[in-house]
């Protein structure tokens, strides 16, 4: 028996917050299509290591709403980062094929997004992958 979509959507985005990344691939079709406003990936793999490379900065996912139509979810959640930038409202539309993700679609405001992606490129600059006294000690993969 297939678990219910809004219930396999809320595990992957808790996966995906907790950067439980084993658990995050067990959800999604190994071909999996995703598509946002910055990139494209097409394999479970490639955009999982996308992800990783975002742990730098990702402290959690605070999810606000979530919308299920068939093998359709759409879920809006807070993308929250340890950065001067917060938090980044987020919408995912997540396509199932049976307790797979098949394809996602994730939308968010292009402009804060570049403060994001500043502080990745600074962190991976520093030589221990963080600045100097931060609390976060995360290893990127």
């Amino acid at each position: 028996m297939s678990t219910d979509r809004t219930t396999l959507a809320l595990a992957y985005l808790d996966a995906v917050g907790k950067q439980q990344y084993d658990r995050v691939e067990a959800l999604l079709s190994p071909d999996l299509k995703f598509k946002g406003p910055a990139m494209t990936r097409t394999s479970a793999q490639d955009f999982l290591s996308a992800l990783k490379r975002l742990a730098v900065i990702h402290l959690r996912n605070e999810v606000k709403r979530a919308f299920v139509d068939g093998d359709e979810v759409c879920v809006i959640y807070d993308f929250v980062t340890d950065t001067t930038a917060g938090a980044l409202a987020t919408i995912e539309w997540l396509t199932f094929d049976g307790d797979k993700i098949r394809a996602i679609n994730h939308y968010y405001d292009r402009q804060p997004w570049q403060a994001f992606m500043a502080t990745i490129a600074e962190r991976a600059a520093s030589p221990a992958g963080n600045p100097a006294g931060s609390a976060r000690a995360t290893s990127v993969a």
